[in-house]
């Protein structure tokens, strides 16, 4: 093992002498060669090689272990498209680069997408059903590679097929239909369509049954495997049955129908147990509305009550335009009726709710779509008032779906009273009785949730007890991410080997068409600023008792000027909650020399994130960053599962009704724990703690741990005291940085012997074209090389060290030059800068 104590310093620029603070320089980090020899940027000597070798990869106790019960944590990127497939000289020089980065798991994502060779399907061929031979070759051989050196494998089963490529369907739609009035991919009716299902298990028969001819173990028995994701992002519960076409439609609405004949048995049955009726009283909405967003509308009311609605422009969100109604009362369970007639020039779908007109904006029991067309056409919606409080829940119309042009309304009217159950020709003997997917917060509407909660955990035992028992699948296996679904999609998880979850923070936004590359943005804000904990807590509320805890995709996207911050706070944090993996998404292709940040999601052409890792894998995988001393547990009753997925309570929310607040997890372990009875309710130990704080005030993270020190945020013009360590940072023109220290040897910094300075602000590539507002790039990426803010900061830390000397470190990681140092009274001083050109610096005797 290397003694090595590594220093990873990304900060915001600071004066030092000789060079201007906030200055940019060329820096690009190789993304296929590996480090120089005995470089302290190279800690593949945390991969235990071969993958594999102490036996399968287990999950126990909450924990992944190996085959001697050591316990393994995964520090991981995803491989995507034609990156999965990469030639054999190229898949040699990767899994050297990866180990060395310290990451010890590669997911495999989107390889079911296309042919050959950006997929692995046979090019040529009518229907995707055949793998191609040349890419499984690749995909072996990669994979082979990567055991080779410690590196396990994540492979995911249905990620983006579109499954009538590969089978011909009796809907009698056209593949362009299909594309158009299908969820993509097929995602949640393939939980459902029994074709669907068969061809899920044919696609993981032939993968997971090929011997890999470079392992010679088929992947279902190859202890370098270590998870199988059945779907990626997938749920069941979310499915809008009234959009699909009558053929899926039908599919569904016939098991629900049988669902209820099981469930009731009689129409008498059913009716008592949907029913509910009382007279209608009188208007309680306001006679004017308030709007947002009227830059994009204008609304004008006549005489007779008719409103006409001139949607002007599409605004980039679509409730960024909208009609409310505000400060209205409703009872809890109460009975209300929405009616109303409306019209439009061009058909348009109208979205209508009642919520809570203050954070978190939650649902308060309407939730529908009103289909307009050019003919008047009457709507009435009845509904239960579902967690209101007195005098702040609002009735609105979301405009902003389009197309632009005119619509109207007239005859509103929001009236206590109604009438709920079996709706005019609805029969459950003759199985027509329509879906309860809008029913929020009535009887039909929590039957159609356990319907499909039910439905899709049934899906996913029956595929588990597929992988497991028919195909002898060893890995750990979950369906989907546990946010998926809500609450229920968390319990759905909690049967499976481990849970998982995915986050972005500030992912790309997409007005228009999806993935536009020229018609994006992002908000471009660090999440040290979030007053919400930003993903840190949208993350530890998903953790279930007793099972493993993986983030499969995470990352904070390019161009964001704050993109530094993502390595330090994400692999603290993990560590603070004692998590089992996290996978940054994702790599960025195979062409690891082209000297620029080629996407959003590239790891391996962004410098100000690549710099970060080895520091990463010290304070997650070893544990340098300690697990937090205090826990909170959420007590969720299984009975009430359903009932908190049909009023759309999220996660987060049943954490605040317990009254936890996001900055627990900071000080505390979270976990969810599905009890037999009792109420929905947290027990949270009295004292917590943990070696991670967060100042959202301030925007300030730092991690003091003996053996790792962080600092990041709105750090500069002040000096920051952790320990052993001091950084004083100094103003620059974003008031941002990010600093981490870590000691390879594992003792405490004072008594380490070598450390890895990495010093990175904003990065970006040459020539990058911003809007004004830095939220867009549009297609104007720029070129290589990637230029890097210049970093000025004075560090002084206490050292046991005799002598030490502080080196500047080119790109790969070798020392190139030298930067004055003092060494008085047991206190090692020395001024980085962007005079050093570069990212990273090692101190040593």
């Amino acid at each position: 093992m290397n003694k090595t104590l590594l220093v990873c310093l990304a900060a915001a620029s600071v004066a030092a002498a000789g060079a201007r603070a906030g200055e940019m320089f060329p820096f690009v980090i190789p993304g296929l060669d590996t480090p120089s020899k005995n470089s302290i940027a190279d800690v593949a000597w945390l991969n235990d090689a071969p993958a594999g070798k102490h036996g399968f990869v287990s999950a126990r106790d909450g924990r992944f272990v190996d085959g001697r019960g050591k316990r393994l944590k995964f520090l991981a990127t995803n491989f995507t498209f034609g990156s999965c497939f990469p030639d054999h000289d190229t898949a040699d020089k990767l899994a050297a680069r990866l180990a060395s980065l310290g990451i010890n798991c590669i997911r495999f994502h989107h390889t079911d997408n296309q042919s050959a060779p950006r997929g692995i399907w046979k090019a040529g061929t009518p229907k995707k059903n055949e793998f191609d031979p040349d890419q499984l070759d690749r995909l072996d051989y990669f994979i082979a590679a990567l055991k080779r050196h410690g590196i396990y494998a994540n492979i995911n089963l249905h990620i983006s097929r579109n499954y009538w490529e590969g089978e011909d369907f009796a809907d009698g739609l056209t593949d362009h239909e299909r594309r158009e009035q299908l969820p993509h991919y097929g995602k949640g009716v393939d939980k459902i369509n029994d074709q669907m299902i068969r061809m899920q298990r044919d696609y993981a028969r032939a993968l997971l049954g090929h011997v890999n001819p470079y392992t010679k173990a088929p992947y279902a028995k190859d202890p370098c495997v270590a998870i199988v994701e059945i779907n990626n992002e997938n749920p069941l519960l979310q499915l809008k049955v009234a959009a699909l076409p009558d053929y899926y439609r039908n599919d569904v609405l016939t098991t629900w129908n049988a669902w209820l004949k099981a469930r009731y048995g009689s129409a008498g049955k059913l009716v008592a147990a949907w029913g509910g009726s009382a007279p209608l009283g009188d208007n309680l909405l306001p006679a004017k509305c308030a709007t947002q967003g009227g830059e994009n509308f204008h609304v004008v009311t006549d005489g007779s009550g008719e409103t006409r609605v001139s949607l002007r422009k599409l605004p980039a969100v679509n409730w960024h335009a909208q009609l409310h109604w505000t400060g209205l009362t409703l009872d809890e369970g109460k009975l209300y009726t929405v009616e109303f007639a409306a019209r439009s020039d061009a058909p348009r779908k109208l979205p209508l709710s009642t919520r809570l007109q203050k954070a978190d904006w939650h649902n308060c029991g309407l939730s529908e779509t009103a289909e307009l067309t050019p003919q008047w056409n009457t709507f009435s919606h009845t509904f239960r008032g579902t967690r209101v409080e007195p005098g702040t829940v609002r009735f609105d119309f979301v405009l902003g779906d389009g197309p632009v042009g005119d619509f109207h309304i007239k005859n509103l009217t929001l009236c206590p009273g109604g009438t709920l159950g079996l709706k005019p020709g609805e029969s459950i003997a003759a199985g027509t009785v329509g879906s309860g997917e809008r029913s929020v917060g009535t009887p039909r509407g929590l039957d159609w949730t356990r319907f499909l909660a039910g439905t899709e955990r049934a899906y996913t035992d029956g595929m588990r007890a597929f992988l497991k028992k028919d195909l002898g699948v060893r890995a750990n296996i979950i369906d989907t991410q546990a946010s998926y679904g809500g609450i229920a999609g968390t319990y759905r998880e909690s049967f499976n080997d481990f849970v998982d979850m995915h986050a972005y923070w500030q992912h790309p936004h997409f007005p228009g068409r999806p993935w536009d590359g020229n018609n994006w943005r992002i908000q471009n804000t660090p999440m040290v600023a979030a007053k919400d904990t930003g993903n840190l807590m949208r993350l530890a509320a998903y953790r279930v008792a007793g099972k493993a805890f993986t983030v499969s995709e995470y990352d904070h996207p390019a161009p964001s000027h704050y993109a530094a911050e993502m390595f330090p706070m994400i692999a603290s944090f993990a560590a603070v909650q004692d998590w089992d993996g996290f996978f940054q998404f994702d790599w960025g292709g195979t062409d690891g020399n082209d000297g620029k940040i080629n996407g959003y999601f590239a790891l391996q052409q962004h410098p100000g994130k690549l710099a970060f890792l080895p520091g990463a894998a010290l304070m997650f995988r070893r544990g340098d960053v300690a697990p937090a001393r205090g826990t909170a547990c959420l007590n969720i009753p299984a009975g009430q599962v359903e009932k908190l997925a049909a009023e759309n309570v999220s996660m987060t929310e049943a954490w605040k009704k317990a009254d936890v607040e996001p900055r627990d997890c900071l000080t505390h372990r979270f976990n969810v724990r599905f009890t037999r009875g009792g109420e929905l309710e947290a027990d949270k130990t009295k004292t917590g703690g943990s070696q991670v704080a967060l100042d959202a005030e301030a925007a300030l993270y730092t991690v003091d741990a003996p053996a790792a020190k962080a600092v990041v945020g709105r750090c500069t013009g002040k000096t920051t005291t952790l320990g052993s360590a001091e950084f004083d940072v100094k103003s620059n023109s974003r008031n941002f940085a990010s600093i981490t220290l870590n000691a390879a040897d594992g003792k405490p910094v004072a008594a380490s012997k070598r450390l890895l300075l990495v010093a990175a602000g904003n990065i970006e590539n040459t020539g990058m074209g911003w809007n004004a507002d830095h939220t867009s790039v549009s297609r104007n990426w720029g070129s290589a090389p990637t230029i890097c803010e210049g970093i000025a900061a004075r560090v002084t830390l206490a050292t046991q060290l005799k002598s030490a000397k502080v080196f500047v470190l080119n790109a790969s990681g070798a020392r190139s030059g030298e930067v004055p140092s003092t060494l008085a009274d047991g206190k090692l001083t020395f001024a980085i800068g962007p005079q050093f050109k570069t990212l990273w610096y090692e101190i040593a005797p």
